[in-house]
């Protein structure tokens, strides 16, 4: 990218003042995408899900801060139609769909490329962001819970909020930036040789911290189930995906059944029941 900045001010036949103002230009408008990825990265964690940090509201923003908003919207709906489908239900992990959407963004808008070429050239650096995003959820998301039983035990509400809004958000949002910001200066050839240098068992190891979450995940489930008469429903459930090879909307559906069968025979039981009840009190 500087190559091309002075390549292109050097044809110009600019000053090395001009030159100069042109890189912090460029370095400038780069912090301010990164920023952007910053933000959005943290939609889920600091703002509740909002969507806020989906391709079609941050393409707007990378628009105006590249000089062509009409491009970065064009780019921002394809793109989010592209990763329309990319959300998290469950132990199904897509990829990462915040800063990726920004960096590809960016990428169509500088370069002025197709939008599938710069999500192509954006989909390694958001299958790695998705993984550290997963071992976030494991390794620093395990210790901010500690820290915060430990501050609600000691009856420290602030001290709780600010374990809560800044160790897994940073821990995810910082690496998105830098590697948004990596990747526009030093360009997403870099960047990919990069990840791609990352030994292999480095990245089976965050693969493996990252599916901890699943196990976290029924753990959770059977806590807050702890009624012996709610377990066997977690559990045929279970058996109905694992073994019967059914599909979530399949399962959903007979869940549905079930509960139906179950409030019809409520209410044809009900008023038997209190029938008997005035009965007996007579």
């Amino acid at each position: 990218q500087i190559a091309a900045v002075v390549c292109r001010r050097a044809a110009q036949n600019a000053s090395p003042a001009d030159l100069f103002l042109g890189l912090i230009e460029m370095v400038v408008q780069y912090l301010l995408v990164a920023l952007v990825a910053f933000i959005a990265s943290m939609d889920e964690q600091l703002f509740g899900i909002t969507m806020l940090g989906r391709p079609l509201f941050t393409s707007l923003f990378v628009g105006l801060i590249l000089g062509d908003v009409q491009q970065g919207v064009i780019v921002g709906a394809a793109l989010e139609s592209m990763f329309m489908g990319a959300i998290m239900v469950g132990a199904a992990v897509p990829p990462e769909v915040y800063a990726s959407g920004v960096l590809g963004c960016a990428f169509a808008v500088i370069t002025g490329t197709s939008t599938a070429t710069a999500v192509a050239l954006a989909l390694p650096v958001s299958v790695f962001l998705q993984v550290w995003r997963n071992f976030c959820y494991a390794v620093p998301g395990a210790f901010a819970c500690k820290k915060i039983e430990t501050a609600l035990a000691n009856r420290d509400l602030a001290k709780a909020n600010l374990y809560h809004l800044t160790i897994v958000p940073l821990s995810i949002g910082i690496p998105s930036a830098l590697l948004v910001f990596c990747s526009l200066f030093f360009g997403v050839d870099l960047i990919n040789n990069a990840l791609n240098a990352i030994p292999q068992f480095v990245m089976d190891g965050l693969n493996v911290a990252s599916g901890v979450m699943v196990c976290i995940g029924f753990a959770l489930l059977i806590r807050t189930m702890g009624d012996n008469k709610l377990l066997p429903w977690l559990f045929l459930g279970f058996i109905m995906v694992i073994y019967l090879k059914m599909d979530v909307i399949g399962v959903a559906a007979a869940a549905i059944c079930v509960a139906l069968l179950l409030a019809f025979r409520e209410g044809s039981s009900g008023p038997q029941t209190v029938a008997e009840d005035e009965e007996e009190d007579f």
